[in-house]
């Protein structure tokens, strides 16, 4: 599987969860996430994978200049047709191709360095940032206590389902 493929089969996963939330609990403010919410936490994945898929054609990527549309935080059918359309814009991208990424290390600090990458490289990096965020999403959703069916691999990284495979079958 290469890193398109990856995003994809990703961003599947989130379309399918998205789905099983109640429209109502989408944009609930949740204690466990001081009042943020679950659409919070979708726009914010969404828009790391935006801003590449957007900015890459330039080869460049600056994720603090994302768009933060929050439309996509109040409203569940938006976004899983926004991740939709994402698929079908990642799909023909060359991940070889290089890129500069701007790093943000400090508020204050005007000084912006630019670091050579790939498009692969960025795509690895959004996919990495929503597992983080999907375990983030998991506790959202099981502290509405709703009779939700998640997936159980949701949030996990794919080397710790692969070493939770090995353990288990004695590879």
């Amino acid at each position: 599987m290469n890193c398109k493929e990856g995003a994809i089969e990703l961003i599947d996963q989130i379309i399918h969860t998205i789905a099983l939330i109640p429209e109502n609990d989408y944009s609930r403010e949740l204690d466990v996430f001081n009042g943020s919410t679950l659409g919070k936490h979708f726009r914010h994945i969404y828009d790391f994978f935006h801003c590449l898929v957007e900015q890459c054609a330039c080869h460049k990527v600056d994720y603090a200049q994302r768009t933060r549309e929050s439309i996509i935080e109040n409203d569940p059918f938006f976004v899983r047709e926004k991740f939709e359309q994402l698929k079908k814009e990642i799909s023909p991208l060359n991940e070889d191709l290089p890129m500069d990424v701007y790093a943000d290390f400090h508020l204050s600090d005007g000084n912006r360095p630019k670091v050579a990458s790939t498009i692969g490289r960025e795509l690895m990096y959004a996919y990495d940032h929503a597992v983080h965020h999907l375990a983030i999403v998991k506790i959202g959703i099981q502290s509405l206590q709703a009779n939700i069916a998640l997936d159980k691999n949701l949030g996990v990284a794919a080397s710790t389902i692969q070493h939770q495979y090995e353990v288990n079958h004695g590879h």
